[in-house]
């Protein structure tokens, strides 16, 4: 009778663990369809930025096209905002994010910046600004320049990182959740993975740093993976 009923519990694990398998893999592979359609709508749309010139003298930056405007603005005050959090050990570490206030027109927008132009800006300072549909992409101020990314470049890492962790899920839809534990070299991975997207489609030509430090994490993340692997399996 026990043994019977043991039997009847593992069949139901299997039946729910391949169940499991299967709702993943359905919602891993059409996920990674549409990141990968979205990655290309989006990569258009960054192509068009990237090869924008500035806009003719006298566009209003409220209704300027596929250029990119300027226009200058006034520096209203800075900000810097400290951060702490405390690991499992009982240690802490903070970090110092910092900020300007710039007004232009008739808006006023916080923008973050280095420690260096944080320090080199003050209140009252002309700053010189470049927009890209309305999105500030380019700050200028005492001598100090902050870029910005546009919301489609946010989206298209955005979407590329998706892929890549909804590809993580079919990986181990496929080959079991023993795996799990590779997941952290696959994130490392994550890394040098979307830099070289960006370079195959077109929007971040890499140069001798970029490829360096594509070798190094890919080198990191496949250590870490093989090491995970060796600890997760028990060879006779």
């Amino acid at each position: 009778m026990v043994r019977r009923r043991r039997g009847r519990a593992e069949r139901r694990d299997v039946w729910l663990i391949a169940f499991l398998r299967v709702l993943i893999l359905a919602v891993a592979v059409p996920g990674v369809l549409m990141c990968a359609d979205r990655v290309e709508a989006q990569a258009e749309a960054v192509k068009v930025y990237r090869g924008a010139s500035l806009c003719p003298d006298g566009t209003r930056w409220e209704t300027a096209g596929d250029c990119v405007a300027t226009t200058t603005g006034e520096i209203l005050g800075k900000a810097q905002t400290e951060s702490c959090t405390t690991d499992s050990n009982g240690l802490s570490s903070c970090s110092t994010s910092y900020s300007v206030e710039v007004r232009f027109g008739e808006r006023t927008q916080s923008l973050t910046v280095d420690r260096k132009t944080y320090r080199a800006v003050n209140r009252g300072d002309e700053a010189r600004l470049r927009l890209w549909h309305g999105e500030v992409v380019r700050l200028m101020a005492r001598g100090r320049t902050e870029g910005y990314l546009t919301s489609d470049e946010w989206a298209s890492a955005g979407w590329l990182f998706l892929g890549w962790l909804l590809l993580a899920g079919a990986w181990l839809a496929v080959f079991g959740l023993w795996l799990f534990p590779l997941v952290g070299g696959w994130l490392v991975l994550a890394v040098p993975y979307l830099m070289v997207a960006y370079n195959m489609l077109g929007l971040n030509p890499m140069g001798v740093l970029g490829w360096s430090i594509v070798a190094v994490l890919t080198v990191v993340g496949v250590w870490l993976m093989r090491r995970a692997f060796s600890e997760a399996v028990v060879w006779p």
